[in-house]
């Protein structure tokens, strides 16, 4: 226990390498993006000789691949969010004047020390991601004397940018603690790692990667709290749950998974009939109640007093915006996907494109936006690579749910259970809400993370049946799917 400890404080100290380089290559000058690409180039190559001395010396180890991976993906982090400005492939920032209502006039109010006086726009958002940008664009004015805090603003994208590799830390920890085999860690960390939409996410103001990580640690401590009913891990899952709430509403869809992990426990005791144990657990719950629904429910009741503003609040765009999708028929929306325009129009046109599915392949790579410095050949290609990836998605769900029965139900069941809610949530927004940009694969960096995981699943399936032909040709078009995504994913950042 003590190692592991010692490992995860390890692991988390990389979460600082983010901050450190920024310093580091804001002293020297050498923030612009074709410097930063340079950097990154070196740092990966230097990880990628790292592993090839130790396959050499025969001491890789999976523990030692999940780490120079992990590490990896903080680089690719860090560069994507060095090079690229606030206002660069940014979500609903708004105007940066004080009668913004977007991201930008939600971190203007908090700066200015009061909550948003309205609930327009994106001031309904509970306020965390600001309150935390703010604490840190104030200490950067400390200590560089700055007056202005709107220079500052890249302190509030390595918030972000720290909280997508807490993320990706804790989605191996929680593999760990499943005691998953270090092929299927290995795999589903790299395929984490480096997913452009876990990237792109990594630099924005605002606070979708805040409430993925505590997403993330919610789990983690459910995980923990499953294994052993221990006070402090229902308090970990009461502040992971109460702060991912304080950063997005919709983050309490995590109780859907916890809630019945703790019933269970509940009426395991119930029948045990011991009653030492069921007042335990009932104050166990009791003091979860006490930390969570205050954090997590105030902002809402806060806007529900002063605006009327329903608890499940999501702004309306209205039928005359230019992304309204309600009028195009189930077809388009739900069935169409023009693989052969990829090579044409391999960027998404917001204005257009109606298709739930055509609208995940594409953003999950590009987001919402265009490259013009891009090549067009990795442009299209990364498309046709992840719809070959997602389609690997959902034939390893099938496969892992029904074939492989020697895998631990625990590790079973509890993805599925956290990939069906994803998936089900995304189709249910689709539907609730008409919009190309409600498509976007940036409202399911938890399912990617799952997703990863099942893929890393079914290629250990197909490796232990591998004297099958059908699973030994599985594997190989898996691995090259795989590999080929996320060489081109790191080409498409550095």
């Amino acid at each position: 226990m003590k190692s592991e400890n010692k490992q995860l404080l390890t692991r988390l100290l990389l979460c600082l390498l983010p901050l450190v380089l920024m310093i580091f290559v804001r002293l020297f000058k050498l923030n612009n993006e074709a410097d930063v690409k340079v950097l990154m180039r070196l740092m990966l190559m230097t990880l990628a000789g790292c592993a090839a001395y130790l396959v050499y010396k025969k001491k890789l180890t999976a523990e030692t691949t999940v780490t120079l991976i992990i590490l990896g993906g903080i680089i690719l982090r860090w560069g994507y969010t060095m090079y690229t400005g606030p206002f660069v492939r940014a979500h609903d920032i708004g105007m940066n004047n004080e009668s913004g209502v977007g991201h930008w006039g939600y971190l203007y109010q908090i700066m200015h020390g009061h909550l948003p006086p309205s609930n327009e726009y994106q001031f309904y958002q509970p306020p965390l991601f600001y309150m935390l940008s703010a604490v840190f664009i104030r200490i950067g004015m400390f200590f560089t004397r700055a007056s202005e805090w709107s220079g500052l603003l890249y302190l509030s994208q390595l918030l972000s940018c720290i909280a997508s590799c807490v993320a990706l830390i804790f989605g191996d920890m929680i593999l760990k603690k499943l005691n998953a085999g270090g092929r299927v860690r290995v795999i589903a960390a790299m395929i984490t790692a480096v997913y452009p939409a876990q990237i792109l996410a990594a630099a924005r103001i605002n606070n979708d990667v805040l409430a993925f990580m505590f997403m993330v640690l919610a789990l983690y401590f459910t995980l923990l709290w499953h294994k052993d009913q221990k006070l402090k891990y229902i308090i970990g899952i009461a502040l992971s749950i109460g702060f991912g709430m304080m950063s997005k509403i919709n983050c309490g869809l995590i109780a859907l998974v916890t809630g019945p992990v703790m019933l269970y426990h509940f009426i395991k005791r119930i029948r045990m009939k011991n009653m030492d144990d069921i007042k335990t657990i009932i104050i166990q719950f009791a003091v979860f109640a006490i930390i969570c629904f205050p954090l997590g429910l105030w902002y809402p009741i806060r806007n529900y007093i002063l605006f009327d503003q329903p608890l499940n609040f999501v702004h309306i765009l209205g039928e005359n915006s230019v992304v309204y999708t309600g009028d195009a028929s189930f077809v388009e929306k739900w069935l169409h996907i023009p693989f052969l325009h990829f090579i044409e129009r391999p960027y998404t046109d917001m204005a257009v494109d109606a298709g739930v599915f055509m609208l995940l392949i594409k953003t999950g790579v590009h987001g919402e936006f265009s490259y013009d410095g891009m090549s067009n050949l990795l442009a299209w290609g990364l498309d046709y690579v992840h719809a070959a990836l997602l389609l690997l998605v959902f034939v390893s769900v099938i496969v892992v749910m029904f074939k492989y029965k020697t895998l631990d139900k625990t590790q079973k069941y509890s993805a599925f259970w956290v990939w069906l809610l994803m998936f089900a949530s995304y189709i249910q927004f689709n539907f609730a809400y008409p919009y190309s940009c409600t498509a976007d694969f940036r409202y399911m960096l938890l399912w990617q993370t799952v997703s990863a995981v099942f893929i890393a699943y079914f290629m250990d399936y197909c490796k232990k049946n591998k004297a099958s032909k059908p699973h030994r040709y599985s594997m190989y078009a898996s691995v090259i799917i795989t590999a080929l995504f996320c060489g081109m994913c790191v080409m498409h950042f550095c």
